[in-house]
């Protein structure tokens, strides 16, 4: 087959792509990993590394006509979809349309905080570091699977009792999962995931929703607990790192104010 005139260096870039999956009642899901010695146990968002047959198809389905980014984009949204269903059994792939490019950027102009050589792709608003980050809102629905799955012993329930009758296939580099619905405590427990990228991203995606209007709708107040009786704020700011070309992390943003704080699917509802 041809090569498109505009496809992404993907053969020289390890593009990867992330999926914040949001259950609209129990929160964001995180992925538990206790099989990489060298991290110790933390949590993961669902996804992965982008494969060379996603990029040729989706230059091939956006046509000759098709900008760098445009495929880039695709590309990366095939893939983290792929990757979570290989990772949790949720299928999305034939409904690509409910996956939404995280806002990073500010969609009143580019952040600045992205624009360093080690960032490549300026155009897409949900890319920091070669990672592209998407939002999933997600239902019980997407956590039914067949008898058949049932009957093998495949499912396994969350690590706590927040969404306990909701069942994932767990692929085998993870141990279990748990939903979060405390923006605060979830970019920090995914620091170790990706080099800390993973929350740098949540953290601005949060900072657009954060920066709306006071009260608008889908805003909350801040409050001591939420309506499953865990805090909706922890007592202090995890406060976000940026990447220096030697991939040395410094101070990004600020604290966003707490009377702006609600849900995360609040936010994913409102800001993607």
């Amino acid at each position: 087959m041809k090569r498109h005139a505009n496809m992404p260096n993907y053969k020289k870039i390890d593009y990867r792509g992330f999926i914040f999956v949001v259950h609209k009642e129990y929160g964001m899901l995180l992925l538990h990993c206790t099989r990489k010695p060298k991290k110790g146990p933390h949590y993961q968002l669902p996804g992965g590394h982008i494969d060379t047959f996603e990029f040729e198809y989706a230059a091939e389905t956006l046509g000759p006509s098709a900008e760098e980014n445009d495929i880039l984009l695709e590309a990366c949204k095939m893939g983290a979809a792929r990757e979570l269903y290989e990772e949790t059994g949720i299928d999305v792939r034939g409904q690509l349309d409910r996956v939404h490019p995280a806002p990073l950027k500010s969609k009143h102009g580019s952040n600045s905080n992205l624009s360093t050589s080690s960032n490549h792709n300026f155009g897409l608003t949900c890319m920091l570091k070669n990672k592209c980050y998407f939002t999933l809102n997600a239902d019980d629905d997407d956590f039914e699977f067949p008898l058949r799955a049932k009957h093998q012993g495949l499912l396994v329930h969350p690590d706590d009792m927040n969404g306990s009758h909701l069942t994932l296939k767990i692929s085998d580099e993870h141990s279990g999962f748990i939903f979060e619905n405390d923006p605060r405590k979830t970019i920090d427990r995914i620091q170790k995931h990706s080099g800390g990228t993973g929350s740098v991203a949540l953290r601005m995606t949060m900072q657009e929703f954060w920066g709306g209007d006071e009260g608008g709708e889908g805003s909350l107040e801040s409050s001591d607990k939420n309506e499953h009786g865990a805090s909706s704020l922890s007592s202090h700011g995890v406060e976000a790192a940026a990447f220096d070309n030697d991939g040395e992390s410094r101070d990004l943003l600020p604290p966003p104010p707490r009377k702006k704080v609600g849900h995360f699917s609040s936010c994913f509802q409102n800001c993607c």
